[in-house]
């Protein structure tokens, strides 16, 4: 059975997913955001979702609201990072509970050959659970295929103590917001900046007209077909960087 998850871009979900199987008939929990769309939602992990991309039941504020403030001072043995994305590094390594991912995040770096390692770590955890087929993709959400018949809930909770223990869970969810976002810019700017160039919402549309927008789930889209896809491919690519 094959499951897949996204990445979100909240910080304060780190930790809340949900995989719902193709295979779930209509009895299985809807887990979305607030916005029911099936998208990224904002900066720091906003849903992990599963096939047919249905996202968890999480919060999808805006702007860059995490845990972490921008003036939180570190907690004593913490790197004093000072980067576009230092608050979300110091709760990450705040969190970490193996030498090796605060060993990647210590240099505020994560680099294409840790990343890999995190992944092969994250795959031989699950393989002692007999799932197999693990693939990311480069937006940080990843696909695997279960045993067949196998429980739902254990899958998901030896899944999420798997992107534990091998860092997955930071190191992926953190590699993801820096290559979607690297100098971590106002998260309904750019959005709203890229569904001005999709030609989707007037030239004049804000990121105050996005914030709200988003909030309610109703956008002024001409198009609403148009709108959704363009909305989708925003979200994973606000800044035009993979263009």
């Amino acid at each position: 059975m094959l499951r897949r998850r996204i990445v979100s871009l909240r910080l304060e979900e780190v930790g809340a997913r949900c995989s719902l199987s193709r295979h779930d008939g209509p009895g299985a929990p809807a887990c979305r955001p607030t916005a029911s769309r099936p998208r990224l939602a904002p900066r720091p992990l906003a849903a992990i979702a599963c096939s047919l991309l249905l996202l968890t039941g999480c919060s999808t504020a805006n702007g860059n609201d995490g845990l972490v403030g921008d003036d939180a001072a570190p907690t004593l043995g913490t790197p004093s990072f000072s980067g576009p994305w230092a608050a979300d590094f110091t709760t990450m390594y705040q969190r970490a509970e193996s030498d090796f991912v605060r060993a990647v995040l210590q240099d505020e770096v994560i680099t294409d050959q840790e990343l890999s390692e995190t992944r092969d770590r994250f795959a031989e955890c699950l393989s002692a659970y007999a799932i197999t087929d693990v693939v990311h993709d480069d937006d940080g959400s990843f696909s695997f295929t279960e045993p067949e018949g196998a429980d739902y809930d254990t899958v998901n909770d030896q899944v999420d103590g798997c992107g534990k223990d091998s860092g997955e869970e930071q190191i992926s969810a953190l590699h993801s917001w820096i290559r979607r976002n690297p100098d971590n810019q106002d998260e309904n700017t750019i959005m709203a900046a890229c569904l001005v160039r999709k030609g989707v919402v007037a030239p004049s549309y804000s990121a105050d007209e996005y914030a709200e927008d988003d909030a309610d789930d109703d956008f002024p889209y001409a198009d609403p077909s148009a709108g959704e896809e363009a909305h989708r491919v925003c979200d994973r690519d606000p800044l035009g960087l993979d263009e």
